[in-house]
């Protein structure tokens, strides 16, 4: 069975109660990113940087994938992985000029001539990065519990 065919055969064994805790995460880090990063308006702070479609499209997809990696059970877990791929996309979302650890690293001019061109390239990484580890973690669940 080839690795795609066993984690398509993983979803068929996630539990009711993951696919709950896993849509409680993904709404969860949705709303709570979106409004840290002022994707929509809110009282706190207003984005700095123009706001297109590929933005919502890494917010919703990092969330789905960290929801799906925080609701399904595993012994064991690539947690850096998830670590690297969770913070570089919320890089491909985020506003580079509210990003105060890269403001303070680089400076206003570096980070809009040298990152801000690649930053989607940065978040569509961390979405790549994360849709592996899902995809194994599936995979694993796929090998380790018996058909339901």
């Amino acid at each position: 069975m080839t690795a795609i065919a066993q984690t398509f055969r993983g979803f068929g064994r996630v539990t009711p109660g993951e696919w709950a805790r896993s849509a409680a995460w993904a709404l969860g880090i949705f709303l709570g990113l979106g409004t840290l990063t002022a994707l929509w308006g809110n009282p706190f702070f207003i984005r700095m940087t123009p706001i297109i479609a590929v933005d919502y499209a890494i917010l919703t997809a990092e969330a789905v994938l960290l929801g799906l990696f925080l609701g399904i059970r595993k012994a064991s877990c690539p947690i850096k992985g998830a670590t690297l791929g969770g913070v570089l996309g919320f890089q491909g979302f985020a506003c580079t000029i509210c990003n105060k650890v890269l403001m303070l690293a680089f400076g206003p001019a570096a980070l809009l001539t040298w990152y801000e061109p690649y930053r989607y390239w940065v978040g569509g990484l961390g979405i790549a990065l994360l849709l592996f580890i899902v995809a194994s973690r599936l995979k694993a669940q796929a090998e380790s519990f018996p058909a339901v």
